[in-house]
């Protein structure tokens, strides 16, 4: 391993530290063992909406990466993507990053409102008082939001849709596998990581062609159980990897697993 390889080794241990550290307390808000507020968390961000990142170059592709339920912002995510796309040996410069935030909204979760692009299916909560509301309502909404980011970074920056990779992570990586079943289904690849295939985009969409899919799902994921990604992988034919010790969190292989996996799907767009 020479002198880059080892910067960007410690630099992806650094990364995958931090962002746990908010997974977990996210995840601990449906156990009610939460730090702090995630809505008052929010100030982390420096903009309410971060659409893309300041562009020193021209760009020709791009990682639309959502956010998971109750994240403080989607731009707390952009070192992640950064990780994910620029590789040591300068591959990715050409890609823009674009990490929106989900809007604020009061969740049958009960922790008031928090970022959250649609109402939430945990199996956890299957013994909650009216646990039926946990049905991913309002992710039209979401989905709607989606198409029209992809739409204005197509007409502002040229970039086309057979040049997008859409991503994310837990609820994150739920839209965009839903993303992918309507309205972008002509993207280049989607990334989810620990999500699922919410279950009104399953009953309400056709079949068809999907773009290239991978699903990186955890084997003790208390949150998104491991046949849900299953479930996943059978609709949209993706590539499935789980790692059996790692729960609703990331882990450092994602990181190197997602990079070798969006070059492939860049290089082919």
């Amino acid at each position: 391993m020479n002198g880059v390889e080892a910067n960007d080794a410690v630099n992806v241990e650094r990364v995958v530290r931090r962002l746990n550290r908010r997974i977990e307390n996210a995840v601990g808000v449906f156990e009610g063992v939460a730090t702090h507020s995630i809505a008052g968390a929010r100030a982390w961000s420096r903009k309410e909406t971060t659409h893309a990142q300041s562009q020193t170059q021209t760009k020709r592709k791009l990682l639309l990466w959502f956010h998971g339920f109750g994240d403080v912002a989607g731009a707390s995510w952009e070192e992640f993507c950064r990780a994910v796309v620029f590789a040591p040996d300068g591959g990715g410069s050409d890609v823009m990053i674009a990490c929106p935030d989900a809007p604020m909204r009061a969740t049958e979760s009960g922790v008031g409102e928090t970022r959250a692009w649609f109402e939430p299916r945990l199996w956890v909560n299957a013994n909650r008082k009216e646990s039926s509301k946990w049905t991913c309502d309002g992710i039209e909404a979401s989905l709607e939001m989606a198409v029209q980011i992809v739409n204005s970074i197509e007409r502002e920056h040229g970039i086309p849709r057979h040049r997008v990779v859409l991503g994310g992570f837990s609820q994150g990586a739920c839209l965009a596998l839903a993303c992918a079943r309507s309205e972008l289904r002509d993207v280049a690849g989607v990334l989810a990581v620990r999500g699922y295939l919410p279950n009104r985009v399953t009953a309400s969409t056709p079949t068809g062609r999907w773009p290239e899919t991978l699903i990186l799902a955890g084997g003790r994921d208390p949150l998104v159980p491991t046949n849900w990604s299953f479930e996943a992988g059978r609709a949209t034919g993706a590539q499935i990897v789980i790692r059996d010790d790692i729960g609703h969190e990331l882990c450092v292989e994602d990181v190197y697993r997602a990079r070798r996996w969006m070059r492939e799907r860049f290089d082919e767009s």
